[in-house]
């Protein structure tokens, strides 16, 4: 059953593909440089020397996945998120576009659809040289999350549910009819990006890979459950996506932020007993757009917050939790005109984690993961910090 540490090859000798598209169009978005806050200096000013930059801050190079890049060159993420899904669901009444959008999403031919997608070390350096020190991870389909986030953090990494589309386009191309499930999944997904945009187009989020290596994941290839499976799926779905965010969150020096409740409990399964915790009052928008246009107007006092923030949270030590929290709680101060605060919990863990695979197959099987014997622990490079709603 066990799968832990295997993972499919791609060849390099795969075929073209059989349903070639004609006149496919080359995408506009290419853009050297979008906005995003230099950490490194709080008094940003323009290229001409006088008006503070606020809203640009700086121009840095930020990678645009091909996904992202498949939404923009076809339109779609000017669209409203419902009309985006909609438009996405029509696509199968055209099967020459829908493999087409497929062929955007997986950069084919430039990568081959064969097997399952790794990071690679070139990007998961491009990722972590981001700039912007003080970062958290996020869950697309997290709204709330990343409305509160966008401020409170200089730079967001954002779980690209794009980043492993190889095995729809191998569908596409072969199945004699486009699965009802696959379009569907396309189109929410698609959904998901468009509601995201304000903070992809200025630079402020960047997607990461939803990805966990073989050693942690006993199931390559899965996929979410339908809320209607078995309790035990979910469960161990729940653990699965709090992994992701931990990984991710440890390879790239962020911070987890989630608001989802099976994935808080999650985390807290992980995280175990002995994490430490505080609580911090959030000030959260009311919506996406409106967390970026705050950041914009605010840019040169949370640039200054953020340096501040960042250099109390690197420690990583019980001892400077509270500190963490009193330096987060000033950032959030100065979105207060968007809605009372509310409570957050931000926790600490300890320097290692249950072993993932074990964890998460005990989870499945419907055991107590803290039953004996005790499973076998998970060596991090930092201890991991999180900052979830105290109310989900």
């Amino acid at each position: 059953m066990c799968l832990a540490g295997r993972h499919i090859k791609g060849r390099s000798g795969a075929r073209a593909c059989p349903v070639e598209r004609s006149g496919a169009r080359a995408c506009p978005v290419e853009r050297s440089g979008a906005r995003a806050c230099p950490v490194e200096r709080s008094g940003a000013r323009g290229e001409g020397g006088g008006q503070p930059a606020r809203a640009k801050m700086a121009r840095v190079g930020v990678p645009l996945s091909a996904g992202w890049r498949a939404m923009a060159s076809r339109g779609y993420a000017e669209l409203s998120p419902p009309e985006a899904e909609h438009a996405i669901l029509e696509l199968p009444t055209n099967r020459a576009e829908y493999v087409g959008v497929l062929q955007d999403i997986g950069d084919y031919p430039a990568r081959s659809p064969i097997g399952h997608r790794v990071p690679t070390d070139d990007e998961v350096r491009a990722l972590k040289s981001s700039v912007g020190r003080w970062r958290a991870v996020v869950l697309l389909e997290d709204e709330r999350a990343l409305r509160a986030a966008a401020c409170l953090f200089s730079r967001l990494f954002v779980l690209d549910p794009f980043y492993d589309t190889g095995a729809l386009l191998y569908a596409a191309w072969h199945d004699p009819l486009i699965k009802d499930e696959h379009s569907r999944r396309l189109a929410e997904q698609a959904g998901l990006l468009v509601r995201a945009a304000p903070l992809l187009n200025a630079g402020t989020a960047v997607l990461a890979p939803d990805h966990l290596p073989g050693s942690w994941n006993p199931r390559p290839g899965w996929r979410k459950p339908r809320l209607t499976q078995d309790p035990h799926q979910l469960a161990g779905w729940a653990i699965r996506t709090s992994l992701v965010l931990l990984y991710w969150a440890d390879r790239l020096d962020a911070l987890v932020c989630t608001a989802r409740p099976d994935v808080i409990a999650a985390l807290d399964v992980a995280l175990g007993p002995r994490a430490a915790t505080c609580s911090v009052d959030i000030h959260e928008p009311n919506r996406i757009d409106d967390a970026q246009v705050q950041r914009e107007a605010s840019a040169e006092h949370l640039c200054h917050r953020w340096r501040e923030v960042r250099r109390v949270g690197r420690r990583r030590a019980r001892a400077y939790l509270h500190d963490v929290a009193y330096e987060m709680a000033s950032i959030a101060e100065l979105m207060r005109r968007t809605q009372p605060s509310g409570e957050w919990r931000l926790s600490l863990g300890e320097t290692s984690l249950p072993e993932p695979a074990m964890l998460i197959r005990r989870v499945l099987n419907g055991q107590d993961p803290d039953r004996d014997p005790p499973l076998p622990r998970k060596k991090l490079k930092r201890r991991p910090l999180c900052l979830v709603p105290a109310s989900p």
